[in-house]
């Protein structure tokens, strides 16, 4: 007859030994730590308005004197790089600034610049979507 390891009676020892070796193996198979907490990590912090969303996600600079101050980034520079690639894409090279300014303007729009995000998307795409119906037509 078989032995089952940590299964003959009045034995809590061989059981307490039993799971502590089932918990390591665990532990090696799955690189983990098994005493872990996950629900911080993928909880929606929910609530609160946009201010109080972009006040958590600005980053804060540290100022000589030591105190700390909300550092002001702006993707503007970006937003207006793309409104000028889709605008040239009118002219020159549609289908590459065209297609540049659409995904300039996704990131600009992405990053908080939307109007002039969502303006450089359309005018860049539709500079490419002429180009595309356009050049058949002289072939």
């Amino acid at each position: 007859m078989k032995r089952k390891l940590g299964r003959h009676p009045g034995s809590v020892r061989d059981d307490r030994s039993l799971r502590k070796f089932k918990h390591e193996q665990l532990r090696r198979e799955t690189g983990r730590k098994t005493h872990e907490e996950f629900a911080v990590e993928i909880a929606y912090p929910g609530g609160g308005s946009r201010e109080e969303r972009s006040r958590m996600t600005q980053p804060v600079a540290v100022t000589e004197n030591g105190t700390a101050e909300e550092a002001e980034t702006s993707y503007r520079w970006l937003g207006y790089t793309a409104l000028v690639l889709s605008i040239l894409a009118w002219f020159l090279y549609p289908a590459l600034l065209g297609s540049t300014s659409a995904i300039l303007g996704l990131f600009a729009y992405m990053l908080g610049e939307r109007s002039l995000g969502t303006w450089s998307i359309i005018i860049g795409l539709i500079a490419l979507a002429g180009y595309f119906i356009l050049v058949p037509l002289y072939a």
